[in-house]
């Protein structure tokens, strides 16, 4: 029978808490609250578990990201359809029983129900203060950032902040986007004064104040909130990041700790247990052999065949040649396919994460949550938005210029609107981004309802072998598609939640 991870997570926390009130010495041969929580060690180990679900979040997250907006797109594979549930998501076709979806919500619960218990525990056990305060804050932020995925794909969702007492507590409606949102500023500007920033906290993949800061600066502008946002990135400035000389350095494994990296999700290759990344894989042509393109060996049948560069992203590249970010970014391939009517001939794929490594399918690769590089774009939208043109041109700049661009001299908000919006999309291509950013300026609709036109008038440019083409009902895009369905299972065990108009 198919386990709910996060409602076992909380009822199991109810049963636990009712059996307390029964009992009033904790049993020996079981764990509960009382018994686990005793130490500094103990909150630790607690605070790597709430880290753990990000890894498989941010292996798939970009399905329901970056594969939605016109950056990235499938190759079809006729031979094969066990991919379909992830190509809906491109084309928006969901289904409410969409096991990517799924998963999406259940591991962000899982952080959150993870972070309660901490939080709930923590000041009842005495240790060094500080080391509490660290703690504390990286709970409130993963708490935080687990909402904000949770509030941005969903809408209003069910909101928790302490682990549930009863069977009943473990099922709750759903709250308005705006109460999201709130407890979302609220936990992650209580966690700014308990983080360290990045001189201290060495370890990579853990939450700095930096890291705060910038989420708090991405909340604000989801809201449109120019001023707090910009008011929220500012600090970052004045703290140790930089961008780094070359933008393919940024990514690589051996090049983990760099200036530029604010908050990754990390990965580790060759574990007992699945701590690796595989995205990189995801992003590559199927191939009989995959080593043809990584190099690494046994060959392998491997290769996703999803998050194909569309033309209208090589389009976006001012220069293939002068962009430094474009070969750091694009592969191709000419060879051989295995898939019926496909033909390899310089079809691009996103290397952006291919570095060597040792085992087929396993990389140690991290995910780039947030970095410099959109930090300095984030701040030129801010202020561009306020009638600030003179800083944010700097900003821009910045990031043109270590790209081996000339720099951008418009002046006006609307042509400096429209060079942030394209510098983000190469800038940060195949980083979760463009989505948001279509949603953000308000093109979502109109950008994907044509960028569906596109696929349809030629669906051969897309990938498609000859005589295939998207179904009638593809790309019937609406405000509707601009939230996901809430998965269908989840309202079967909680039968208050109400599902998103559309779906």
């Amino acid at each position: 029978m198919k386990r709910y991870i996060f409602y076992t997570s909380i009822i199991l926390t109810a049963a636990l808490s009712s059996c307390e009130k029964l009992l009033d010495i904790p049993p020996e041969t079981s764990i509960t609250q009382q018994t686990y929580f005793k130490n500094q060690q103990d909150f630790e180990q607690a605070i790597a578990g709430i880290y753990a679900p990000l890894q498989p979040i941010y292996n798939t997250a970009w399905e329901l990201s970056e594969l939605r907006s016109d950056n990235g797109y499938f190759i079809y594979n006729t031979a094969n359809r066990g991919g379909k549930a992830t190509e809906d998501l491109a084309t928006f076709t969901v289904e409410t029983n969409n096991l990517s979806l799924q998963n999406f919500w259940q591991n962000n619960y899982l952080i959150i129900s993870r972070a309660n218990l901490v939080l709930a525990n923590i000041d009842g056990v005495e240790f060094d203060q500080t080391a509490k305060g660290r703690l504390k804050g990286q709970a409130l932020f993963l708490r935080a950032l687990a909402y904000f995925n949770l509030v941005r794909h969903f809408g209003g969702v069910p909101i928790f902040t302490q682990p549930a007492d009863s069977y009943q507590g473990a099922f709750k409606n759903r709250s308005t986007a705006d109460e999201v949102y709130k407890l979302i500023v609220d936990d992650v500007k209580a966690s700014i004064g308990l983080l360290p920033n990045r001189s201290v906290e060495k370890s990579v993949g853990r939450v700095t104040s930096g890291a705060a800061q910038t989420l708090l600066a991405d909340v604000h502008m989801t809201l449109k909130q120019w001023a707090e946002a910009e008011a929220a990135l500012r600090p970052v400035l004045q703290m140790q990041y930089s961008l780094v000389p070359s933008y393919a350095d940024v990514f690589r494994p051996s090049n983990k700790a760099n200036a530029e990296l604010i908050f990754q999700v990390n990965y580790v290759e060759a574990t007992a247990q699945p701590q690796f990344s595989t995205f990189p894989y995801s992003f590559l042509p199927n191939l009989g052999n995959i080593s043809l393109i990584t190099g690494v060996t046994p060959a392998t049948t491997a290769g996703g065949g999803f998050n194909i560069p569309t033309p209208e992203l090589l389009q976006s590249y001012e220069s293939t040649t002068l962009d430094k970010r474009y070969a750091a970014t694009i592969g191709t391939y000419t060879g051989a396919s295995p898939l019926p009517g496909v033909v390899y001939s310089n079809t691009p794929y996103a290397k952006k994460y291919l570095h060597p490594h040792q085992v087929p399918g396993q990389t140690n690769v991290n995910w780039p949550v947030y970095r410099y590089g959109e930090v300095l774009l984030m701040l030129a939208e801010c202020l561009n938005e306020q009638n600030k043109q003179g800083e944010a041109l700097t900003h821009l700049n910045a990031v043109r210029q270590r790209a081996g661009l000339t720099s951008f001299t418009g002046s006006s908000q609307a042509a400096l609107r429209t060079a942030v919006l394209r510098e983000r999309r190469v800038e940060l291509a195949f980083e979760n981004k463009r989505w948001w950013d279509l949603i953000r300026s308000g093109q979502a609709v109109s950008v994907m309802t044509a960028f569906g036109a596109s696929v349809k008038a030629n669906p051969g440019r897309y990938y498609y072998a000859p005589g295939v083409a998207p179904l009638p009902n593809a790309f019937t895009v609406t405000n509707n598609s601009l939230i996901y369905p809430i998965p269908v299972t989840e309202i079967i065990i909680n039968p208050s939640l109400v599902q998103n108009p559309g779906y």
